[in-house]
């Protein structure tokens, strides 16, 4: 699993901004950031063309991209 530390100055809000939406909507701090991530990878990636149909789910999720093939890590 790979972990990545981000840091700020102590008179950045941006960290108390992302509590605070994290607690509105029931998340933490980390599952916001994940879903941020996501979103603008998604944006950055959306030409790749249709999905390819997958024998299973995780058979899917490896063919398009979203997985690692399990015997690759």
């Amino acid at each position: 699993m790979s972990t990545y530390t981000i840091t700020f100055q102590s008179r950045e809000t941006l960290p108390d901004r992302l509590e605070a939406i994290a607690r509105e909507l029931d998340l933490t701090p980390e599952q916001l950031i994940k879903r941020f991530i996501s979103a603008g990878m998604a944006k950055l990636e959306s030409n790749i063309g249709p999905s390819v149909p997958g024998e299973t789910l995780e058979d899917f999720l490896v063919k398009n991209g979203v997985w690692k093939p399990e015997n690759s890590q």
